[in-house]
């Protein structure tokens, strides 16, 4: 295996869109008219391929690490941040998180959103998002520490209770 590659075979990688996905082989594919190698990654739900000399990808990131789960669970346990019952302003957070792909903004919007649901009825967009960003969340965190989501789902629930309680004494 080349040395100089930012990726190996077998490692996981988290896509701003697809989610959690390990990489399982190494394999020439047509882009934009010419034949690359890209790294082939299996997400559970899809496989796509980016190229294997793409280092800076700003769609693609190593999965969190251990560190990093632990400021995300932090972050989950802090008061949340109620942002003005304007639905805009909630879009636009929702998109930028998305686009960022950031875990620990991931952990951020679902600590709000969750305490949000509380406070007050969300849109069914916002309802999607949660349980999408859960959903990849508790993905990503299972890689992590190599457990069932479904066991992880209950700690989830857990840490964004101890950050609805601090909005209600409040």
């Amino acid at each position: 295996m080349d040395r100089d590659l930012y990726y190996t075979i077998d490692d996981w990688v988290v896509h701003t869109f697809y989610g959690v996905g390990q990489i399982r082989k190494i394999e020439t594919r047509p882009i934009r008219g010419e034949n690359t190698k890209c790294f082939k990654v299996n997400t559970g739900n899809c496989v796509y391929w980016f190229p294997i000399s793409d280092k800076n990808n700003p769609r693609i990131r190593p999965v969190a690490s251990q560190d990093i789960l632990q400021k995300v669970i932090r972050n989950l346990r802090r008061k949340a941040s109620i942002l003005d019952t304007d639905k805009k302003l909630w879009t636009n957070r929702i998109a930028e998180v998305q686009a960022n792909g950031d875990v620990l903004s991931i952990s951020n919007l679902i600590r709000d959103l969750s305490t949000q649901q509380v406070l007050r009825k969300i849109t069914q967009t916002e309802e999607d998002a949660l349980e999408h960003f859960k959903d990849r969340l508790l993905k990503e965190w299972a890689t992590i520490v190599q457990e069932e989501c479904e066991k992880l789902r209950i700690e989830l629930q857990t840490h964004i209770e101890v950050s609805q309680a601090k909005v209600e004494v409040d």
